[in-house]
């Protein structure tokens, strides 16, 4: 009978089969979401090496993810400028660097030697700054029935007049929470005022336009779009914000804080469910970024798991969160297809067919179901390491 930590040793080995040393996100065309799909799989191979406690990083992702990455953006001096010079939505660089931050932390446990520790922190914090240098500090108005609306600063994913471009909460959320991760581990330089994306949160939340009516944020500032899904949410979000609302630097206490991590991820909860409480969301209303958005329900894994663990560390004898975790987990283990985790983890409806992923291949569609899914396997560790999953 496995249990969780076989569950997630065998996940990893599969993701690494799936990775393939990067070829899952090579040569995809014009579908540029390959880009940041691929630092998205990194960051879960980690955590699945640091989780279930592997000794070292034998497989060699550690490199291969910073010789994709590099092939991707060979420019490391001048980041300020990745935007115009290689055309990659901004959000990319946020999920970068969050991944490698994560390797730089974890690199002594994986025993990266000291040269490999210090490119990852230096990656991470190349893409901060690429992030930083976005900040918009103009203001847009617009009007959603008869209410006008003025938000000021934030980063814009593209300047592209393409659809979902503009200043959406997920490239904003992952640079709040990168500036968390650096400016705790390497100083104030990485908590610029000038570019606080606490106020520009709180000025959408001011204005009733964070949030919809169950609690959950939406997609963009209600309004604040070129498309005609004005209230649409997204489970990636809800985990982003909740995470960096927990590891808050730049707000004052009592708005954006741990309180409103827990609330962010109680509306989920109870508002994202299948009929067995197992997390629920449906494809993304636009067939071209379906992909790009199914790693919703890992992310939102991925950022319970820090804040669970936090908790545990904490308070020894709580729970928190374990109990919705292995839900999760036992859920999507016991509907794997051929090893490789599904979309609807609770087998609640039927899998999506390969022309529903907006013409990505089967391996690229694979790997990042998988990464998803292994995301929530990685999260009940070490909390259920060897109790049976089946």
């Amino acid at each position: 009978m496995a249990t969780f930590k076989d569950a997630t040793v065998e996940g990893f080995n599969t993701l690494i089969g799936l990775w393939n040393h990067g070829d899952a996100f090579r040569n995809c065309g014009d579908h540029g979401g390959c880009f940041w799909m691929a630092g998205n799989l990194f960051h879960t191979a980690v955590e699945s090496m640091r989780r279930a406690e592997l000794q070292k990083d034998t497989y060699g992702i550690g490199n291969e993810a910073l010789a994709y990455f590099h092939e991707c953006v060979p420019d490391t001096t001048d980041p300020r400028h990745w935007r115009e010079k290689y055309g990659f939505w901004v959000d990319d660089y946020a999920w970068w660097g969050i991944a490698f931050f994560r390797a730089y932390f974890a690199s002594d446990q994986l025993h990266y030697d000291p040269s490999m520790k210090a490119k990852f922190a230096l990656n991470a914090k190349n893409c901060w700054e690429a992030l930083n240098a976005c900040w918009n500090d103009t203001s847009i108005k617009w009007k959603k029935g008869r209410k006008s609306y003025t938000i000021t600063g934030g980063i814009p994913n593209t300047l592209d007049n393409v659809t979902l471009a503009g200043r959406n909460c997920v490239t904003n959320e992952c640079y709040w929470y990168l500036s968390a991760l650096l400016g705790t581990e390497f100083g104030s330089h990485y908590l610029d005022p000038k570019a606080n994306v606490n106020d520009f949160f709180l000025e959408a939340k001011t204005q009733s336009i964070l949030f919809d009516g169950l609690g959950l944020v939406y997609e963009r500032f209600l309004g604040l779009r070129n498309t005609d899904h004005s209230d649409w949410t997204w489970v990636g979000d809800q985990g982003l914000f909740a995470i960096s609302c927990y590891s808050n630097r730049q707000g004052s206490p009592g708005v954006f804080d741990r309180n409103q991590a827990i609330a962010s991820i109680k509306a989920v909860q109870t508002n994202r469910k299948t009929a067995s409480g197992v997390l629920h969301e449906d494809l993304a209303p636009y067939s071209d970024y379906r992909l790009d958005y199914a790693c919703g329900k890992g992310t939102l894994m991925r950022y319970l798991a820090y804040i669970n663990d936090s908790y545990h560390h904490l308070d020894p004898r709580g729970k928190y969160y374990d109990v919705y975790i292995s839900l999760n987990a036992k859920a999507l283990w016991k509907n794997r297809h051929g090893g490789i985790f599904p979309y609807y983890w609770d087998a609640e409806l039927p899998e999506p067919a390969l022309e529903c992923w907006g013409g990505y291949r089967q391996d690229t569609t694979s790997a990042v179901l998988h990464a998803a899914g292994l995301s929530a396997l990685n999260a009940a560790l070490p909390w259920f390491n060897d109790q049976p999953i089946d």
